[in-house]
């Protein structure tokens, strides 16, 4: 009997130790250096193409003046 939980300590130790690595893989995977080098869902930018005048410049905004001091 003893036996037995010996055996089943050491693999639940091993099965830790291989989740622990997938967590960290993943973690660094999702938040690392590169994750915010790529772009998410195929955008590439801000402004769509739809936005551009004419000329292709992106439209002037005016200032706001309706804001309190």
């Amino acid at each position: 009997m003893i036996q037995e939980q010996a055996i089943t300590i050491r693999n639940l130790t091993e099965e830790i130790s291989l989740l622990r690595e997938q967590v960290a893989y993943l973690t660094q995977k999702r938040y690392g250096k590169s994750s915010e080098q790529k772009p998410m869902s195929g955008q590439t930018s801000l402004f769509g193409e739809t936005n551009l005048d004419e000329d292709g410049e992106l439209p002037r905004r005016r200032p706001r003046r309706d804001y309190y001091l």
